[in-house]
């Protein structure tokens, strides 16, 4: 099993593929295992690296608090564990706000950006309530009530449902508060006009959650463009794969990328 050591925490991640490098961060609840409709597909021409964040899947969890700074400074390690000195990212959900963080500290090391489902700081009603409503499961130690809900917004059929929860259920509660709790200290929009690689948004028509960030993320962007993908909810990578992946694909492969850019 891959690992690396990093701020005192052993983290897991594993590699597929060769190529450029095309870096894939999972959502809050989840794992590396998210990716499993995307990691054959595209390491047939990239490298493909996926990880489990602190306190999910077999990384270990945090000791005290975080800041997303603390797990993009996880997500650095990686990189320079590997070798990489720049690379793609592709970023789902709670995972967007990583890669974000990433973009800003470095850019040099940023290629261009996938967001999917992406936001920024908490606001607005409809965030707000569903960011404390997870705070007060998770604080509460309601564990399975926690997994549930995450299987259940993620997953596209009953076999599905199965998979995610059997993932979410090993995710620590404290790490799920304390990464709840730093997206709520976290940058608004308009901080985020300095991520001037190229990036990728991908929004389901039916995600109230982040419709609000799509519009002000298109906008405050430099060079970004928007891919809405009609009647999927907020879990577009897993419950519009097939879509998905052709959207990702499509805007690789338009991306000047060179070899000569990576190790």
């Amino acid at each position: 099993m891959p690992r690396f050591e990093h701020d005192s925490l052993s983290h897991y991640y594993a590699v597929s593929g060769e190529g450029f490098p095309l870096v894939f961060v999972h959502g809050l609840g989840l794992s590396h295992q998210n990716w499993i409709g995307q990691v054959p597909v595209f390491a047939r021409r990239y490298r493909v690296i996926t990880y489990d964040m602190r306190g999910h899947g077999g990384t270990g969890v945090s000791s005290g608090d975080t800041t997303i700074r603390t797990y993009s400074e996880d997500l650095n390690a990686l990189l320079q564990h590997l070798g990489i000195e720049r690379a793609i990212f592709v970023g789902y959900s709670s995972g967007t706000l990583i890669c974000e963080q990433f973009a800003l500290d470095y850019p040099e090391k940023t290629a261009a950006l996938c967001l999917i489902g992406s936001y920024a700081k908490v606001k607005g009603v409809y965030m707000s309530v569903k960011t404390n409503a997870g705070k007060l499961t998770a604080s509460m130690g309601l564990h399975k009530l926690l997994a549930y809900s995450v299987a259940t917004s993620n997953a596209e059929n009953l076999t599905q449902r199965g998979f995610f929860y059997r993932i979410a259920k090993r995710v620590s509660d404290a790490e799920a508060l304390r990464f709840l709790n730093a997206s709520e200290r976290f940058l608004d929009t308009a901080d985020l006009s300095r991520i001037d690689c190229p990036v990728l948004l991908v929004h389901g028509s039916r995600d109230r959650s982040t419709e609000r960030y799509a519009r002000e993320l298109t906008a405050a962007l430099p060079n970004a463009r928007i891919s809405v993908v009609e009647g999927s909810n907020h879990a577009v990578a897993t419950r519009a794969l097939s879509v998905f992946n052709v959207l990702l694909d499509e805007w690789l492969q338009h991306l000047p990328l060179h070899e000569s850019q990576h190790v």
